[in-house]
């Protein structure tokens, strides 16, 4: 290994509301339950922008942002016992959580804890893998703990119910389909239409436009003509009327007169609630802190599983910002701006 590539590179934010600089840092060294990957790829989600001009989840200054890495373990932690140096993985990076640096994605080496990493197999490409860990938590969250949907695998045959998720082709929403889907569910998408297709290679059941004004109808009379009642749904949107659409959805379309629907943000404030209809906020965050033991099951054993048989595939579709992490700005930039059905990924040389 060179010289140059010895040094921890990062896009560290130097303070409130500043843009991100290209730096040098020490290279993090691992506690106990701890990994050091030496980065190949790291994708970038919206709360990133959010984080750096709204000025929260960050404890103090400088930092380094970002959720999302993979690339090769170079060193483990005393207590790690699943995973050895050299081992090609993913894994939810923390600092949005523990606000230390050194668990920021955006840099060339990050440190994870060992429940939230996951192997790859050979055939992911570091650009595929790096998309999956904040999605996939956050939908996990959602179905193991808002939803109530019980884990492990013994419970993944195909159930006689539908599964809402509502703005499917988001980095979330996809991953949202291919869990309903593998944990037996009819997932019943809405999305803009371009994106239906592809989500119906995820393992949608039916696809739906949210535009159309008469899209909680259609919804509800195509689950009753093919005999399926909704009970659970999940909005990935959190935006404009989404919330209020999907739990119409569910009042209209469940098997009695209870529902749940999980929210990536707050119910809005001035929309009364729907009668019978939990609804409740996922936080991603909680895969590694209060629900350790369902981060360790997920990450650690299902996914890896799931990877390598192929029920399971990195999505949504990669877009890459080249420049590395010298684009680390421009790609926050470029998600700030909007994204549609593609997740933006920088290669770290």
């Amino acid at each position: 290994m060179s010289d140059k590539q010895e040094l921890n590179y990062a896009a560290v934010l130097p303070e409130k509301r500043a843009q991100l600089k290209t730096l040098v840092r020490a290279i993090p060294v691992p506690g106990p339950d701890e990994i050091l990957v030496r980065n190949h790829a790291i994708a970038a989600n919206p709360v990133e922008w959010k984080m750096q001009a709204w000025d929260f989840f960050i404890p103090s200054y400088p930092t380094v942002l970002g959720s999302d890495v993979s690339g090769t373990i170079t060193q483990i932690g005393s207590s790690v016992t699943k995973f050895k140096v050299g081992d090609r993985v993913t894994g939810f990076a923390g600092v949005i959580y523990n606000g230390n640096a050194d668990h920021g994605a955006w840099q060339t080496y990050t440190l994870l804890k060992e429940i939230v990493t996951c192997k790859i197999p050979d055939f992911v490409s570091f650009e595929d893998g790096s998309v999956i860990p904040m999605a996939f938590a956050t939908s996990a969250i959602a179905f193991f703990v808002n939803l109530g949907i019980p884990y492990p695998a013994k419970t993944m045959e195909p159930k006689p119910s539908g599964l809402l998720v509502w703005g499917a082709a988001s980095a979330v929403g996809t991953a949202a389909v291919q869990l309903a889907r593998d944990f037996g569910y009819k997932v019943y998408a809405t999305a803009s239409a371009k994106h239906h297709e592809y989500l119906k290679s995820l393992g949608a059941f039916e696809t739906f436009d949210y535009h159309d004004s008469d899209v909680v109808q259609q919804i509800v009379a195509s689950a009753k003509s093919s005999g399926i009642q909704i009970d659970l749904g999940f909005d990935t949107v959190g935006e404009g009327n989404a919330s209020k659409l999907a739990a119409e959805v569910l009042f209209a379309a469940r098997s009695g007169d209870k529902a749940k629907l999980a929210l990536v943000l707050e119910w809005p404030e001035k929309e009364p609630q729907p009668e019978g209809i939990e609804i409740s906020r996922t936080n991603a965050m909680r895969i590694s802190t209060d629900k350790s033991e369902l981060g360790s099951w997920f990450f650690n054993d299902y996914l890896k599983v799931a990877l390598g048989n192929k029920t399971i595939v990195p999505s949504p579709k990669v877009e890459i910002v080249e420049g590395g992490l010298n684009a680390a700005q421009k790609t926050l930039d470029l998600l700030k701006a909007g994204v549609s059905g593609k997740k933006l990924v920088v290669k770290v040389e």
